[in-house]
């Protein structure tokens, strides 16, 4: 069978459409997803924004998009369930309308894309954020907080209650981030769900798309090998690290690959 997350992973950055990768990505959890209605209800968003003409400053633009998605459409921060894991993905979302900071911005981010709006999301430290560009300003918005925007001093107090330093801000922490980064920090919050909940089969699946999204990221296939041999699969973590070696002999990590290597070869031995 197709695998069409991972097809859209070997798309060059600009190529990659995050609603289409993030719905896609559900599919693991939800294989029935009707990718079409789901794409079909953000382009319905998009029209019911367009329809209020902001013009083309940020705050109007922001307003507009406020007004309808927390407005009338109340998307909102899932506050009672914080950890459920259907706030990390986009179809459940955007049936419940509910979710966590990252999965409300892709709305967002998605929204305004089909209005080629300037629009992105920011990876701020410990809370995902939309920022919308004019060339004169930009605001910075909490979807996950019914679009409450925030100032620049906002933002230190928050690094401040998350334990860091207000002097550590910078400005390159507002930055909107690309696509990929996006998709590995929806996962990585999967990834910390699943292994609270010690659900190795649905863990195992979030790290394999991880290795598609960052292929470079060699820990990534360490902590799948690790989990697998945890499952009693040592063959197959044996040869997901081969695999990779096979593809980048030259990583940094390849001593402790080829130790880790070593050291299943021998589980392996030990059992027959």
């Amino acid at each position: 069978m197709i695998d069409a997350f991972e097809q859209l992973m070997e798309l060059q950055e600009s190529e990659i459409r995050l609603d289409c990768a993030a719905l896609h990505l559900a599919r693991d959890a939800y294989p029935d997803l009707d990718l079409h209605r789901h794409l079909s209800r953000l382009d319905a968003l998009a029209d019911m924004v367009s329809e209020r003409r902001p013009g083309i400053g940020a705050v109007a633009r922001f307003e507009a998009m406020r007004d309808v998605l927390v407005g009338e459409e109340n998307f909102t921060g899932n506050t009672q369930d914080y950890f459920d894991p259907q706030n990390s993905y986009l179809n459940r979302v955007l049936d419940r309308r509910v979710g966590i900071p990252i999965s409300l911005s892709v709305i967002w981010t998605e929204v305004g894309r089909r209005l080629k709006w300037p629009v992105a999301g920011v990876g701020f430290p410990g809370h995902f954020l939309v920022r919308f560009d004019d060339p004169d300003c930009f605001v910075l918005a909490d979807p996950f907080r019914d679009g409450m925007t925030l100032s620049l001093e906002d933002c230190k107090e928050r690094l401040s209650n998350q334990g860091i330093d207000e002097s550590c801000f910078q400005m390159s922490m507002l930055e909107g981030i690309h696509t990929r980064a996006i998709l590995s920090r929806m996962l990585k919050n999967l990834r910390t769900i699943f292994e609270h909940d010690e659900d190795y089969a649905r863990l195992a699946r979030v790290l394999r798309r991880l290795m598609m999204v960052e292929p470079e990221e060699s820990r990534h296939v360490q902590d799948l090998a690790e989990l697998l041999c945890k499952m009693g699969h040592v063959g197959m973590a044996y040869y997901s690290l081969a695999g990779f070696l096979q593809q980048r002999p030259d990583c940094e990590d390849s001593t402790n690959i080829e130790k880790s290597m070593q050291r299943m070869r021998a589980m392996m031995t030990s059992r027959n």
